[in-house]
């Protein structure tokens, strides 16, 4: 509601004004512009937690096409052949956009350790949430897996996914990633394209009961580092994280979803 005077008692006027004038200075009702919702509805799920939205722009078939076969395939644990529905009521996305720091390593084997944090996306999961990621490139890109270390010479992290739907969900979504440095030279040596799988150290809605505990899929970074880096860091700036994948979890352990198949 916004007035076009105000300040005066009841029963004068304005100096320079007359009663006429100042009738018309009376509270108006203004229209608001009509404004689109946020990311919610553009990366939303077959069977999300508050009915049925898309599934997303980004969705790459060829990736879900290898997460059913990773999770499914008959070289995997458990070779069995999921449905279409199935697949779909799997199908898993998200999508961030926050900001990175570069700092040193934690260990000799690893270059460096960069950290993403953003608020400003979503997921066909959740409506709302907020994500972290930790990612430890490789010092050496070249060398050789070994029993004891098979992800050497491999970018190496987790992400952590917190839905936001209502208060205090206890949600927590961790995802366990690695995937190969490349050629350091063309990309910065900030790695760009990971595979992540499902890590049952996730809680509240992402529980793993028996025969709900696999999920495998991708992670793709897009960077744009700031003209000044950030004080404190080895370097900074903005990046949009997107996951695809299989998520083969329950559903039933939500309080607000309703939706199984």
């Amino acid at each position: 509601m916004g007035f076009v005077d105000d300040g005066w008692r009841r029963g004068e006027s304005p100096p320079g004004r007359d009663r006429r004038s100042r009738s018309r200075a009376r509270p108006v009702v203004e229209s608001l512009e009509t404004r689109a919702l946020m990311s919610g509805a553009a990366v939303g799920s077959h069977h999300g937690f508050y009915g049925s939205q898309p599934q997303g722009p980004f969705l790459n078939p060829a990736v879900i096409a290898a997460s059913a076969d990773l999770l499914y395939g008959p070289g995997s644990a458990s070779p069995m052949t999921p449905t279409p529905r199935e697949i779909k009521r799997q199908t898993f996305t998200a999508r961030w956009i926050g900001r990175y720091t570069i700092g040193p390593p934690r260990f000799n084997d690893r270059a460096s350790t960069i950290h993403f944090y953003g608020v400003d996306g979503g997921s066909n999961a959740f409506l709302k949430g907020k994500f972290q990621i930790a990612l430890f490139p490789p010092a050496d890109p070249n060398a050789a897996p070994t029993p004891g270390d098979p992800y050497a010479g491999q970018t190496t992290g987790v992400a952590a996914l917190f839905p936001q739907n209502y208060l205090q969900t206890g949600g927590l979504l961790v995802l366990d990633l690695h995937g190969a440095q490349g050629n350091p030279a063309a990309n910065g040596s900030l790695p760009r394209h990971l595979t992540w799988t499902f890590d049952t150290n996730s809680g509240g809605p992402f529980i793993a009961p028996v025969g709900f505990n696999q999920g495998a899929g991708t992670l793709d970074i897009v960077y744009r580092p700031s003209a000044h880096t950030r004080a404190g860091t080895l370097g900074s700036g903005v990046a949009m994280v997107t996951f695809q994948g299989l998520l083969n979890y329950s559903q039933m352990a939500s309080t607000v979803s309703k939706y199984y198949s």
